[in-house]
């Protein structure tokens, strides 16, 4: 027998099924490791596709986003010339923040601020640059 089909399942009064959480973690982690469709899978195991669709998107919206891990890449700064006149620097972040840097006072304030970024980001083992 399967792990859905262990126990003996509960319906209400119009005959559905009714899942514990146990039941559909275990119900949801069989699917994955079947390698079988959706409505095969179910039908396999003796549950609606519906229902096995539901809880495969109930899974997916309780699963917490996974950060983006925070990195710094060499840039080398040169004088532009003359002719041209730049008044700011934009720098994009992970997750679509951005960074102005309107002057050369504000380089080293940018510079402290990204390295606090990357030392107080939960996902990075490095040590700050």
């Amino acid at each position: 027998m399967t792990a859905t089909h262990d126990t003996i399942m509960k319906a209400d009064r119009r005959g559905r099924l009714r899942f514990s959480q146990e039941q559909r973690t275990a119900l949801l982690k069989a699917y994955q490791a079947s390698g079988l469709s959706g409505p095969r899978f179910a039908a396999l195991h003796g549950v609606k596709y519906p229902t096995l669709a539901n809880c495969i998107q109930k899974s997916k919206r309780t699963e917490a986003p996974k950060p983006k891990m925070l990195s710094f890449i060499a840039a080398e700064v040169v004088p532009a010339p003359e002719s041209v006149h730049i008044d700011s620097l934009e720098v994009l972040l992970p997750g679509g923040s951005r960074i102005k840097i309107a002057g050369s006072a504000q380089v080293a304030l940018a510079a402290a601020l990204l390295r606090e970024l990357h030392s107080s980001s939960p996902c990075c083992a490095s040590p700050a640059v």
